[in-house]
Formats: C-alpha cells, structure tokens, sequence
C-alpha cells in the first residue's frame, strides 16, 4: 500500500512540477544542487517532498504505533494531531520546510492505512490524498494552504464513500490539544566531559537519501548541540554523535521512550 501511495504522490506531484516554471526547470538551465539538505528541500519542494514521503514510508513503526480502529461515529482525519512539534520535538523549528514535509508525510501515510480499514477503495484515495499534498506543495506547506486542501479532501472522500458501501464517514475535528508526543530528557555521558550532538533518525535518512554525508552537519544541517544544562524534547528514534576531549567520537541511536522512567539517557564511549 505504501508503495503504491508513493507512485501516485509521484504522480501528482510531477504533474504539479511540469506546470509550474517556479519549479520545473529544464536541464540547459539548472543550477548545481545546492550543498546542504535544507537548501535542496526550499530549492524543489515537488521532487523533495517525494523524496521524504519515501523516507517517511521506510520507517513507517511511529504510524503504525498510534494505530486505532475506526470509531463508530466514523473518521476524524485529524485524530493522531500530526503536528511538527509531536513528531520533532526541540527539531520542530529548525528542521523548516523539511520537518513540515515530514509531519505531512505521516499524516497521509496514516489516512491511506485507514481509510482502507475504513472501507475506502485504495486506488481513488491515493489520488485524492496525493491531490492534497499537490496542494500543500503550491502553497508552501502553509496552514492557510493546509485547510483548503484539507476542506478539498474531505469533500473529494464524500464522493468516493458514495459508491463505497458500508465506507465511515469522514470529519475533521481538532483535538491537538489533548496530545504532547514529545519526551522532554536530560543527557549525560559515560565518561563525562562529551561535546553532544542530537538529530532525529528520520531527518539523518532524509540526507542519506539526498546522497549527501548525513554526519556532516554542515551538509545535513538538522544536527543540533545538546544543551549544557536542562531536557531537550525528543519525539522518536534519535541519532546522537559524542566527542571527548582525547578526540574519541562515539555515534549511535537511541529511543526516548526506553529512558522514560529515568528521565536521562547515557550516552557511553565504546571500548
């Protein structure tokens, strides 16, 4: 299924792509990439968005941990409150356009899983969901962008659970404020006196993906250094990399969730 969503997001998106001059560039007039992740992000949001999407599916476990049934009453589109700050945590703001095509990425992911469950034929809904990423595309990922095509796509599933007998209804009711997914941690490192810096895992394989050094944290410029005192806020797998004052560099991933009861996560140098 989640393959299948990608092709027709492709799709979309291509279409969007070669209408738009903003966007679609010939190969006589295309400037060289630009260097950091970020940059290439802002510079084709179409192909990058695609691209994300992609990463997004290869780790789909945070969608499918969140998993509920459809509820009698029907559908809420807006039921597991996919925002930037749930999914990235302390990364919400610096991760710009990039964290929004996340977020957006497993939102859709989920409506395609469960709209399915939810009696809804696979192949319409693929378009009308890749319509409304089409959407956040021309509009910059901008909220205002984000509730039209929200509205567009829920009237775009009313039609399709015309012809889909015993299909849920489909409403959009926020509930964002009920929901904080984001784990506030401290840090410490085994030895002490490590320079720490964190970045989240899906973000570390958007620049595996774009083929840039995703450890270099000026070409995958999402790293951040840990704060001296005080939590950060985490939300999913991270990727940290410690350096101690003799110069030995530790790199790993940790879950936040498995450091809740302590409330710290130790970050040890290898032997």
């Amino acid at each position: 299924m989640w393959k299948a969503a990608t092709i027709v997001v492709a799709a979309v998106v291509a279409g969007f792509a070669a209408a738009s001059p903003a966007v679609a560039q010939t190969a006589s007039t295309a400037p060289s990439p630009p260097q950091s992740s970020s940059e290439r992000v802002r510079d084709n949001p179409s192909s990058q968005y695609v691209l994300i999407k992609t990463v997004v599916g290869q780790s789909i476990g945070v969608v499918d941990a969140r998993a509920l049934p459809v509820e009698p009453e029907g559908y809420n589109l807006l039921k597991y409150c996919w925002v930037v700050g749930n999914v990235l945590g302390d990364w919400a703001e610096h991760a710009g356009l990039t964290g929004a095509m996340v977020t957006r990425a497993l939102e859709t992911h989920s409506w395609a899983r469960d709209l399915e469950r939810g009696g809804y034929p696979a192949a319409p809904v693929g378009e009308a969901i890749g319509q409304y990423e089409a959407a956040l595309i021309a509009t910059g990922f901008t909220d205002a962008g984000r509730e039209r095509a929200l509205d567009a796509l829920t009237a775009s599933l009313d039609e399709i659970r015309r012809t889909a007998t015993g299909a849920a209804k489909v409403f959009k009711t926020n509930r964002c404020g009920r929901q904080l997914r984001s784990m506030a941690l401290n840090h410490k490192t085994a030895p002490e006196g490590g320079r720490v810096r964190f970045i989240p895992y899906v973000l570390h394989q958007i620049c595996q993906g774009q083929n840039l050094d995703a450890n270099d944290a000026v070409r995958c410029d999402y790293w951040m250094n840990a704060k001296a005192d005080g939590p950060m806020s985490f939300a999913g797998e991270m990727v940290y990399s410690v350096r101690w004052p003799d110069g030995i560099v530790a790199t790993g991933r940790f879950d936040p969730d498995a450091s809740r009861s302590v409330g710290i996560v130790t970050l040890r140098q290898r032997q």
